[in-house]
């Protein structure tokens, strides 16, 4: 079965699986973890910031940021359709006691003017906005990247204004390898998270990134909320085997990109799809008529041994990633030419 419903799915190689084996551990609770603290040195000198914690999840790491930002009955700014305000199981209202403002973008890239706006409006009878927090990639969108020249000027207005910017770097590294620029986000960001578990192959872990008070407050919400761990360089030393390991997530670009150069060739002649989207890294995005359309080429896909799914009502989602070799490409390929 060839499965392209997201890049959570890889399993760990061979070689990961020894770099577990022969792991050194020690009680991360007591900061006494080698391999833990190797990672999180290594990603922060990697990104810029003066220091990272390894937490469970990007959705940990998130909130833990919110927790650490802002107060209860403050407004975070973001987009209408982010991960931190709509994928996260209403974490947010339930940990931090916060509420988020819309503000216009295009594909993430949220619109500095409307911000102004929204700050404006803030200052009659609404909360108080204490924090931006943009996505890069741009999940609902189809992974577009953030460009890091935007990031900059954002940085600069919520500096100026008093804000803290996250960034909720789930898949940073497919903006930062295609880009190919040295982003230095630690400079110009509060803090950031990105994913062991999506494109980079590892099976578990998020690592959160900031100041060194920050991360010691961090470590302080990670205790309260139960994402404290003990003998973790087990699965720290896979995370850093996929971190240094990274640039394998230029081959999944590549191989979206070739599987979205043939859908759009046959596009056409498949009437029950209304749009195809391909934003430059791993997700290709096929946007469907009807929703009754959807379900049926999702099971004509599964019939082929294929698994797909759904990003949300009627758009279904491939990525890419790096257990997806040629030849499951090719059969993907294939797989598109024979629907009717």
């Amino acid at each position: 079965m060839i499965d392209i419903r997201s890049d959570t799915v890889t399993k760990p190689s061979k070689e990961m699986l020894e770099v577990i084996v022969n792991s050194e551990v020690g009680d991360d609770e007591y900061k006494e973890d080698p391999t833990v603290n190797e990672l999180e040195e290594f990603a922060a000198d990697l990104l810029g910031f003066e220091s990272g914690l390894f937490v469970s999840s990007g959705l940990m790491g998130n909130q833990i940021s919110l927790l650490n930002h802002t107060n209860p009955g403050e407004e975070v700014i973001t987009t209408e359709d982010s991960h931190i305000k709509n994928y996260e199981h209403g974490a947010a209202s339930f940990l931090s006691r916060i509420q988020f403002r819309n503000v216009s973008h295009n594909d993430g890239d949220l619109d500095l003017d409307d911000i102004v706006s929204q700050i404006s409006k803030s200052s009659y009878y609404k909360p108080k906005i204490s924090m931006v927090a943009i996505e890069n990639t741009h999940l609902a969108s189809g992974g577009t990247i953030i460009p890091f020249e935007n990031i900059k000027k954002l940085s600069e207005f919520t500096k100026s204004n008093n804000l803290k910017l996250h960034v909720d770097g789930a898949r940073v590294w497919h903006a930062i390898l295609e880009e190919n620029t040295k982003a230095n986000y630690g400079k110009y960001c509060d803090s950031l998270t990105f994913c062991f578990s999506k494109g980079l192959g590892a099976p578990i872990g998020s690592m959160l990134l900031g100041s060194k008070d920050f991360i010691t407050n961090s470590r302080e919400y990670r205790k309260k909320i139960g994402g404290g761990m003990r003998q973790v360089g087990i699965i720290a030393s896979a995370a850093k085997y996929a971190l240094e390991n990274r640039s394998n997530i230029i081959a999944d670009h590549k191989m979206a990109k070739e599987v979205f150069t043939e859908i759009k060739i046959m596009e056409n002649k498949i009437d029950c799809i209304e749009s195809v989207t391909y934003k430059g890294t791993n997700m290709i995005l096929l946007n469907f008529d009807t929703l009754r359309n959807s379900d049926k080429f999702l099971k004509f896909l599964a019939n082929n041994e294929i698994k797909a799914g759904y990003l949300r009502e009627k758009v279904i989602r491939f990525v890419f990633h790096k257990d997806i070799t040629s030849d499951n490409k090719e059969k993907v390929i294939k797989t598109l030419q024979s629907f009717s």
